[in-house]
Parts: C-alpha cells; structure tokens; sequence
C-alpha cells in the first residue's frame, strides 16, 4: 500500500517575485495548504507582481491540484500579476499537456527562484 508523500507549502519573497513551493502530492486530501497561502501571495496589498509557483519537490498532482493553480492564475491576472509555473516533473507535465493547460501557463527560469535554503517568509499583510 503506498503512503502518500507528507505535503508542505513554503513560502519565499523577494523584492520582485513570491517563490510558493510545493512538495509532496497535491490531491484533493492535501490542497489546503495551497489554497491557504494563494490569496494573500496572488492578491495581497504589498506583495510582488510576479508570483512563481515551484513544483521540483511535487510528487503527485490531480485535478483537485490543478484546479487551484487555475484559480491563483485567474486571482495574479486579476489582481494585476504574473504567475509561472517552475520545473514541473514528468506527471504534472503530462496533466497540464491533456488537460490543455500547459498553453495557460508561462514557465519559469531557474534563476528566478531564490535557493532551496532561502528563509521562508509569510507574504506581507
């Protein structure tokens, strides 16, 4: 029986970019941590323009997962800011590829994010 991969949601800012990133598996069972920090990172007064997305430390993504990148995307363009996606895994690849949504995302360039030691920082109120 396989054990779901424990998930965790840390966040980095920088002056010109949010670094969200996510590890584990983001399913319906582990979305919230997600969702939790979308808002505040997408649209909160203060933070930076361009919001990143990390997914190297994801390990499995369903549509309940999707779903809530969709909605950070539609909450950055409302709001007036960018999201990217960054190193996406061969799984999540393939479920933005059938599902069509690799053409909504802009992909990230690893020097935009800050090193994995970086200190995480909750995004400013």
């Amino acid at each position: 029986m396989d054990v779901p991969a424990p998930q965790s949601v840390t966040v980095v800012t920088r002056d010109d970019v949010t670094v969200v990133r996510v590890t584990g598996d983001m399913d319906l069972d582990h979305v919230d941590a997600l969702r939790a920090v979308l808002p505040q990172v997408c649209t909160g007064a203060g933070a930076p323009a361009r919001v990143v997305i990390d997914l190297a430390g994801l390990a499995f993504c369903d549509s309940t997962g999707l779903n809530a990148l969709l909605q950070a995307r539609l909450m950055c363009v409302a709001s007036g800011r960018t999201l990217a996606l960054s190193r996406p895994g061969p799984q999540m690849s393939r479920l933005l590829s059938i599902t069509g949504a690799d053409t909504l995302f802009e992909v990230a360039e690893p020097g935009e994010l800050p090193p994995d030691g970086a200190e995480p920082s909750a995004p400013s109120p």
